[in-house]
């Protein structure tokens, strides 16, 4: 083992060697960069302040400046109170004792009415000095008539020709004077004189107390240095608590903004980690909550724009593709040239009738639906409807029934948007119904109100999706074609008829779909327009439909 008693330059590096080796080495080596990361952990919050902006710069200004005024008025007021308690204290003890001092030495030192020779006034003034109690707390001055100290405590004679403020002031005015200043020596001191009432003399005879306030002003300092610390400290305080609102309230929100964006740019997928339930986790619970449906809306705005695509392109295709086999079929192609004009006629009216419900679609989502309210009778619209799904429904093999009233109902409301919405109702009952299956219409009057029934036996709309069902874009079943703005589109209009939409559902046992609209109260005397028509057409169509 080396001997490290040793002082050689081998024993040395030796030891240089194994100190930086050690932990302690370590520990101190890394402790400049903690206090820095420490210290820019603690005061970035004010770099933000003086670089940065918004909430924090606003907030920060705000607050340091109310406090720094507040701290600065507390000072400055706290510091008078200081000074005025010590310095008047002092300056009222003293004044009273030179007042006291004086009288007292006029009436024991001069006891006859003959003026007495200065040689008796320096005696008398060195016997009281000698008595004098306080002479360890403040030194005591008898001047003479020329204004010279010739008896003093201190037992030093002060040089010839020093001012004496107070003396002079005293001298003016015939009774007493007051100066606060530094001698000769440069100590702070306060000195009163008073002039001694002497019987038959005409001079300036006075009394001198002269205080040192070296030990006041330490304690003036002392306390100001105290008040000083505590501002610093609640300075501190108050910057702690503004680092931390800053880190738990404005990062958070900066956080918050920073997803906004993303999701502004189109992320839904991203997420808010709630970490306190308090209002800003509330707000990251909502925008969660927001990301989550914008998502759910982009899939289903995509899954429209692919319906629309293929349900567009389905029926051009099959124009496209007649129209290519017409132009191929001679004169003896008579039947053939038929079959492909109707199925291009009915490939367009269903064309025509998708981009209507696209049109009315947008009419809506812009608030640019217009409607034509007149006097009408309902229940011709829905034989309409039913009628015109008549010749469908038997070639799908499926019934369709119409429970037609006795009378007309009459309503007021658009005539061709009522008949969409019927039509948007009955084709949804066909389309979800098997073959065989069964759809009634009817009708019900109560409390004022018409409804408009359709039912099914089709498939059904399972409980957990039936209050989207109403929603753009939505569809309960992809299997179907359709663009899922279909019942969006007429719970609108129903609504701007100031009635109600209501679908009832059980899956596996079908739907029934309720419209309820107002019934338009009216005069006896007023005419609907083909009822009559209307009603006879009716009977000839009901027997077609049994």
């Amino acid at each position: 083992m080396p001997d490290i008693s040793n002082n050689t330059p081998e024993t040395k590096q030796s030891l240089s060697e194994r100190f930086k080796k050690s932990r302690l080495y370590d520990k101190l080596s890394s402790f400049p960069e903690t206090f820095k990361r420490m210290t820019r952990h603690l005061f970035l919050p004010y770099k933000e302040m003086i670089m940065g902006k918004g909430i924090t710069r606003r907030w920060l200004f705000t607050t340091f400046s109310l406090l720094g005024t507040m701290l600065v008025a507390i000072f400055i007021i706290s510091v008078s109170l200081i000074n005025s308690y010590y310095y008047n204290n002092i300056q009222q003890i003293l004044d009273q004792r030179a007042s006291v001092t004086s009288d007292y030495f006029a009436q024991t030192a001069f006891n006859s009415n003959s003026a007495m020779s200065e040689n008796d006034y320096r005696l008398a003034a060195q016997s009281f000095v000698e008595g004098f109690a306080d002479k360890d707390k403040m030194e005591i001055q008898f001047i003479n008539g020329r204004g010279t100290t010739i008896v003093t405590s201190s037992g030093f004679e002060p040089p010839a020709g020093q001012p004496k403020p107070d003396y002079d002031e005293a001298c003016k005015n015939g009774e007493h004077g007051s100066w606060n200043g530094r001698n000769e020596n440069k100590e702070h001191c306060y000195a009163v004189t008073y002039i001694l009432a002497l019987p038959n003399y005409k001079g300036y005879r006075a009394i001198r107390l002269i205080v040192s306030l070296e030990p006041t002003d330490e304690t003036v300092r002392g306390n100001v240095i105290l008040i000083s610390a505590i501002m610093l400290i609640v300075l501190l305080f108050i910057s702690l608590s503004s680092s931390y609102f800053i880190r738990s309230i404005v990062n958070p929100v900066k956080t918050i903004t920073n997803i906004a964006g993303n999701i502004a740019g189109g992320d839904f997928s991203i997420r808010l980690e709630k970490q306190h339930d308090d209002e800003i986790g509330d707000l990251m619970d909502s925008i969660n909550a927001m990301a989550a449906e914008l998502a759910l809306s982009e899939n289903a705005k995509n899954d429209f724009i692919s319906s629309v695509s293929h349900e567009l392109r389905t029926p051009l295709t099959a124009i496209k593709g007649w129209s290519e086999t017409m132009l191929m079929c001679g004169p003896e192609d008579e039947a053939m040239i038929k079959r492909g004009m109707g199925i291009i006629i009915n490939e367009t009216e269903r064309l025509s009738g998708l981009v209507e419900q696209l049109l009315d679609f947008s009419r809506m989502q812009s608030g640019r639906m217009v409607m034509n309210f007149q006097m009408l009778d309902i229940i011709a619209e829905i034989d309409d409807v039913v009628f015109m799904f008549a010749d469908k429904a038997r070639k799908e093999d499926k019934r369709l029934t119409f429970y037609e009233p006795e009378q007309a109902i009459p309503v007021m409301g658009d005539r061709d948007k009522l008949k969409q919405v019927i039509i948007i109702v009955i084709d949804n009952a066909m389309k979800y119904s098997e073959s065989g299956g069964e759809i009634y219409v009817y009708t019900s009057v109560e409390n004022e109100m018409l409804t408009i029934g359709v039912r099914d036996h089709g498939c059904g709309i399972p409980a957990d999706q039936l209050p989207k069902i109403k929603q753009k874009f939505y569809k309960a079943n992809t299997s179907k074609g359709g663009f899922g703005i279909g019942l969006a589109v007429a719970d609108e209009i129903i609504r701007k008829h100031n009635g109600e939409l209501m679908i009832d559902s059980v899956e596996g046992e079908g739907t029934n779909v309720s419209i309820l609209i107002p019934i338009a109260r009216q005069n006896s005397n007023i005419e609907i327009a083909s009822v009559a028509s209307a009603s006879e057409k009716n009977t000839t169509d009901n027997d077609t439909l049994e």
